[in-house]
């Protein structure tokens, strides 16, 4: 990661324009950091429900989704007598204890409270936000409570059959990719009622019409798809030879050989260290929405060839055909620092879930890493907010932040790329197998990859095997 400071006039009159207040289409609004807590408080709330149109197996009618909702507070209400917020971390069994804020906070996480009233300033923008393969929801809780600060509810869900917990079922991943974008539209769809019922504490809370979906690794497939579709979603499972002899084959029609449809709703995406690889190039082209993947930087990811090299940011980003579409790569991060994974597990070694072995053995294999976790979903957060500020809620302030300029002179862990296109048609006309895409920024060289490696790169993931 090359750290350069570019001073200027210029530059300075750019990057003033984040820090003062700006007019939007709401009036005037002040401009807050988003790498910072917003100027909300946060509530939360918890439920489940039952999807009837799937099976999630012989003994479930239903399949079930358990739901977490984060959103704006106004700091007012926040009083002695208001109760921590409570988070699940076994929904489907119940088999351990609760946790609250106040358990997550000693690590760093935001604090949210336990079923406030909304802040009056509603409605807000909705992030539906899908976590990766085998990652429960308070993995993720980092950019929900951060983002719901910062003004927009963020429904994070708990997918069933993601075997986090050894007792819990293990669903095929060509299975998982099918319902995790079922799951957050189906998601998407009750929140959308509860936004109607008067009464209810998510009532009027949501705006709409500015509605994006977000996610981590698998949970970045499933925003993809969902904002584009994925013509048969068992067809990478059975080209690459290197799933097929790690998972078997899928399951045939109708589990995982069908289409998965885009939902017209999402008007938006943002990836954390996205799993593109499950989508062909050209399927990836069919995303036509804003866009901002964020993930591992070119030199970490050149470390490794079996997860494509250092393309594997630059391929979403030369594919994807969305307006705006960006690249920020975040140096010193690896895959699982784009969730809250070392700060949760301290606190399953303080809840006795984990033992001082078990934390060990996490912490040495995924938080050793050159630049602090919190340092990692702080960038993110910041990028996601103001792409949502920008292009979801329309308010204006935001927009210097997404600049090379801007990472240049104010974030050294930050490469910030516009572009990996030529032209409009460079990609198929010069390019038909391949595609060119830039390692760093700066910089004018330019590196050269398949659109569709075979094999294509597995999916990284974590789950605890105890």
């Amino acid at each position: 990661m090359k750290i350069i400071k570019v001073l200027s006039f210029l530059f300075f009159c750019l990057l003033l324009v984040s820090v003062i207040p700006a007019g939007n289409a709401s009036g005037t609004k002040k401009i807050y950091d988003p790498g910072q807590i917003g100027p909300y408080a946060v509530g939360h709330s918890y439920f489940m429900l039952n999807d009837p149109s799937r099976n999630a197996s012989p003994d479930l009618a239903a399949r079930p989704v358990a739901v977490d909702v984060w959103y704006p507070v106004d700091k007012k209400n926040i009083t002695p007598a208001a109760a921590k917020a409570v988070y699940v971390l076994d929904p489907y069994y119940s088999s351990l204890d609760t946790t609250t804020s106040a358990d997550w906070e000693l690590y760093g996480i935001d604090p949210s409270w336990e079923s406030l009233a909304p802040s009056s300033d509603k409605p807000f923008p909705l992030v539906m936000f899908s976590p990766g393969w085998g990652c429960p929801a308070w993995l993720n809780m980092f950019v929900a409570t951060r983002v719901a600060s910062h003004g927009f509810v963020v429904a994070v869900m708990y997918h069933y059959a993601d075997a986090w917990w050894p007792w819990e079922p293990w669903d095929h991943l060509a299975v998982a990719s099918l319902n995790r974008p079922l799951d957050v539209s189906f998601v998407l769809s009750d929140l959308l009622v509860k936004n109607q019922m008067v009464g209810n504490l998510l009532y009027g809370l949501i705006k709409s019409d500015q509605i994006a979906a977000s996610g981590h690794s698998l949970g970045g497939y499933a925003s993809m798809v969902l904002a584009g579709g994925d013509p048969l979603v068992c067809d990478f499972f059975y080209e690459d030879p290197l799933i097929l002899e790690w998972l078997g084959p899928p399951p045939s029609e109708p589990n995982t050989c069908v289409p998965a449809l885009p939902d017209s709703r999402i008007k938006a995406i943002v990836l954390l260290d996205g799993s593109n690889q499950i989508l062909h190039f050209q399927e990836l082209a069919q995303i036509t929405i804003p866009t901002i993947g964020i993930g591992e930087e070119w030199d970490i990811l050149n470390l490794d060839p079996l997860y494509g090299g250092g393309s594997w940011q630059a391929r979403q980003h030369a594919a994807i055909q969305g307006h705006p579409c960006y690249r920020v790569d975040v140096a010193g991060a690896i895959h699982m620092t784009f969730t809250n994974l070392c700060e949760a597990i301290g606190v399953l070694r303080d809840k006795g879930i984990l033992s001082s072995e078990e934390y060990g053995w996490w912490h040495d294999n995924f938080c050793q890493t050159s630049v602090p976790s919190l340092e990692v979903q702080r960038l993110a957060a910041k990028y996601m907010v103001a792409f949502l500020k920008t292009n979801l809620a329309r308010e204006q302030g935001y927009q210097s932040i997404l600049t090379p300029g801007y990472a240049l002179t104010r974030e050294q862990f930050i490469e910030f790329f516009v572009t990996e296109k030529r032209n409009p048609s460079s990609i198929d006309d010069e390019y038909p197998d391949f595609f060119v895409y830039f390692p760093h920024q700066p910089g004018s060289e330019q590196f050269r990859a398949e659109k569709d490696p075979k094999p294509a790169p597995l999916i990284r993931h974590a789950r605890i095997r105890r």
